[in-house]
């Protein structure tokens, strides 16, 4: 019998959870929510298969999932370990296993320096951020020739997640936009010279970048990401107090590889909020994670941090 020993520590806000299942705030790449299909297991199975000089796994798959891989990946970073495998082995194979519009930016990036270099996005059928291929990119568009025109193109800052649709990063390329992560996004701005500002990502961005500088003008789409957006101030308070006054609600252990790769202990009846539909929303969560997951997943993390 192997013995799981658990990290303990780490706190979320709120949860929410039908059938022993954690529905929220979970990413659509990793749970289905009915559009994007989802990065499992299969996927790095079927990587291993093709025996490829590097796996790469995103940044937003599950932590066991980046441990059974050699790495992970943003939008900016694979270009650092695939660079380094081209230098010897310019034909060389990496398999991307995450957000097809990342991995197609990346593909078209590692092309210009490694015509001959293969990358080989996984899943097949097409793993994607919702909110960001829902970016209208006619309006997007029209934001940009009115801001250009009011300040002149050369003054009017363009960057983008690469998580966006086909139509958004081509325009992205023909404009020579900046593409990067989060970090990116908001470092970009803070660096040049241009005051005015459009930003092809998810709301939260621009709010972050106005708590560090005030010398901006920023647009961006009124885009929600419904996972990120479940996490609010008010959990975050109400979650504090309640750990300061008696601890934890419950626990969920992630100690599963594969789905559901958590299992939920209940600590604190009362505190929970039982929906219609047999769900529960759950404040002040402790999440337990098993030792050989997290140090398998820490190693991966080194290749991005």
């Amino acid at each position: 019998m192997k013995l799981i020993t658990m990290s303990h520590n780490y706190h979320i806000p709120e949860i929410t959870v039908k059938g022993g299942e954690v529905l929220r705030p979970r990413c659509p790449m990793i749970a289905y929510q009915g559009r994007s299909s989802i990065i499992t297991m299969r996927d790095v199975k079927k990587a291993r298969k093709l025996k490829p000089d590097i796996i790469l796994s995103y940044i937003n798959t599950p932590l066991s999932i980046k441990g059974e891989t050699d790495g992970v990946y943003n939008g900016t970073s694979a270009f650092e370990s695939i660079d380094k495998i081209a230098e010897t082995n310019k034909r060389g194979i990496a398999v991307l296993i995450g957000d097809v519009n990342v991995n197609a930016w990346i593909t078209v990036k590692t092309a210009q320096n490694h015509p001959e270099f293969t990358i080989i996005s996984m899943p097949s059928d097409g793993v994607y951020c919702p909110p960001h291929i829902d970016i209208d990119s006619k309006e997007f568009i029209s934001t940009w020739e009115e801001l250009a025109k009011a300040h002149g193109e050369k003054n009017v800052g363009l960057e983008m997640h690469p998580e966006v649709n086909s139509d958004l990063r081509s325009f992205g390329f023909e404009k020579n936009a900046y593409f990067g992560g989060t970090d990116g996004l908001v470092k970009e701005p803070l660096g040049s010279d241009k005051k005015v500002w459009l930003i092809g990502t998810v709301e939260g961005i621009i709010d972050r970048i106005k708590t560090l500088t005030n010398q901006k003008e920023l647009h961006s789409p009124c885009i929600i990401c419904p996972p990120m957006a479940y996490t609010t101030t008010s959990k975050v308070e109400r979650a504090r107090e309640i750990l300061e006054n008696g601890g934890p609600t419950a626990t969920i252990y992630y100690r599963h590889p594969e789905e559901p790769y958590y299992d939920v202990e209940i600590h604190r009846e009362e505190l929970i909020t039982k929906r219609g539909d047999g769900g529960m929303r759950i404040p002040a969560v402790e999440l337990a994670i098993d030792d050989e997951i997290k140090e398998k997943g820490r190693k991966a993390l080194s290749v991005l941090l």
